[in-house]
């Protein structure tokens, strides 16, 4: 039998050169991977440096951002708190009033129920202008007065259980108010008092005893005949779940419409409320706000716009649902808020649709993923901290190439993209879709936030109106 023999074919010599050509494959795909990730890194930087913004900045004062924010604490809070159920009573129930009690000894005769409105109300907010800013300068004697039925002037704040009017707005309720009242004398000019954040902190300790009320309405009255004006919108951002708060705001607004008919004044009482159902199960007695309020402002918009815990874009104001959203994000559109305020107890001819003239800017995660939903990591360079007047929407459109404007359908909202820049906001085709919704459900109007956001300087110059078209359109749906 034959003897074999193994060979070493290799003869020691390629296993030495193994270590380097692992070394070198290793090295090869690694700088296969810092250059994919510098060209894709180079590729959304210059994407996104080619959008142009504005270098100023419309009228989106403090007071509109700590509004919207105002939403998410009021989102976290209210999860974790019960509440108390037990409700002011009836109409006819007694309170200690401003005078004798001789003075209200009838009162459980008289219907105590505000009458609301007989024909549709656009009502129209109105903040004070910003001196820093030549884009926002906005004078109440520059309003167009025959857009809106109701404006709301403010804002003033609660201190001390009084109203506090800075000095700013003093010179307007002094010196400008009369002015537009001679040249609109159908408008009805009411007092705002409370906001979003700050604005509202003084509510809490005012409406707890009846004392604190009773000086709060005392100096409402004073203002009221000082300046000549034709009611109140109380906006407290928003009564909490403790403390009785739900409780002591209808007696609030039940203390103001007796002093009302005691005193035979024709002045008007609105409330500004929350729309998302989360907030307003534990922040109002609907059917008390009904008999006293002879309107409702509904803040039907704020659904969506970014923080860390929502890191992805959404529509400010859908007005339905999206087919794919269930749950709570079910709930956050117009039509949802609507319908809940309704079937609480809120009559149709009173509830007022909010309709905002301002949007929302979102920094994309990924600038070729410009969905609804899509991931979101900051708020958008346009605006101030997100939000953005409908002014600076047109200059973002007109001084930019590559804007991507989509119209959704299902929720009349319409969004626009350029780079990383996505921003919801409202066009005359959404509004025109959402004021015939008011429309066509017969209910009382359109509320519009605000004014000083809508397109006052003429920059749009679009859809046959050069001032103020989104409250153009309104008024040409309502209004005929």
């Amino acid at each position: 039998m034959a003897d074999y023999e193994l060979m070493d074919e290799t003869n020691g010599i390629r296993y030495k050169y193994c270590w380097w050509r692992i070394t070198v494959l290793v090295c090869v795909y690694l700088s296969i991977t810092i250059l994919v990730f510098l060209i894709w890194h180079r590729a959304y930087d210059s994407y996104d440096q080619t959008v142009n913004y504005l270098a100023f900045t419309n009228n989106v004062s403090i007071q509109l951002v700590e509004k919207a924010t105002a939403y998410s604490a009021a989102f976290q809070n209210h999860g974790e708190l019960s509440h108390d159920f037990r409700l002011v009573k009836p109409s006819t129930f007694r309170i200690k009033s401003l005078h004798s009690e001789s003075d209200y000894d009838s009162f459980e005769e008289i219907d105590m129920r505000a009458p609301a409105p007989t024909k549709k109300l656009i009502v129209c907010y109105y903040s004070l202008p910003n001196a820093d800013n030549n884009l926002n300068n906005l004078r109440l004697s520059n309003v167009n007065g025959s857009l809106c039925t109701h404006i709301n002037v403010g804002m003033t704040y609660v201190q001390n259980f009084s109203i506090v009017i800075a000095e700013e707005l003093q010179d307007v309720l002094e010196n400008e108010v009369p002015k537009f009242r001679v040249q609109y004398p159908q408008s009805k000019l009411l007092l705002w008092v409370g906001g979003g954040g700050s604005s509202s902190l003084g509510f809490a300790n005012m409406i707890k005893t009846h004392k604190t009320r009773k000086i709060f309405i005392q100096s409402l009255k004073h203002i009221l005949r000082t300046y000549q004006l034709n009611g109140c919108d109380l906006d407290w951002e928003f009564p909490s779940a403790y403390n009785r708060e739900r409780q002591h705001f209808s007696q609030l607004l039940y203390e103001i419409r007796a002093e009302y008919v005691r005193e035979k004044r024709p002045y008007l009482l609105s409330v500004a409320v929350a729309a998302p159902e989360g907030i307003a199960y534990f922040a109002y007695d609907v059917g008390e706000i009904n008999k006293y309020a002879n309107h409702v402002n509904i803040m039907t918009y704020d659904y969506h716009f970014y923080t860390k815990s929502t890191p992805f874009t959404g529509l400010n104001a859908p007005l339905y649902a999206r087919h794919n959203e269930h749950s709570i994000l079910g709930t956050l559109n117009i039509n949802y808020s609507v319908n809940w305020w309704l079937l609480n107890g809120l009559e149709r001819s009173k509830l007022i649709v909010g309709l905002p003239t301002y949007g929302h800017s979102y920094t994309l995660v990924n600038p070729f993923n410009t969905a609804i939903g899509a991931p979101a990591k900051d708020i958008g360079r346009s605006g101030v901290t997100g939000f953005v007047a409908y002014s600076e929407i047109c200059w973002f459109k007109q001084n930019n190439l590559h804007i991507v404007e989509i119209y959704d359908q299902q929720t009349c909202s319409p969004y626009i993209t350029c780079g990383t820049e996505w921003i919801s906001f409202e066009n005359s085709l959404s509004i025109r879709c959402k004021a015939q919704y008011i429309k066509d459900n017969q209910l009382g109007g359109a509320m519009l936030f605000s004014l000083n956001t809508d397109d006052f300087s003429g920059i749009c110059n679009e859809y046959g109106a050069k001032y103020y078209p989104l409250t153009e359109v309104v008024a040409d749906v309502l209004q005929k």
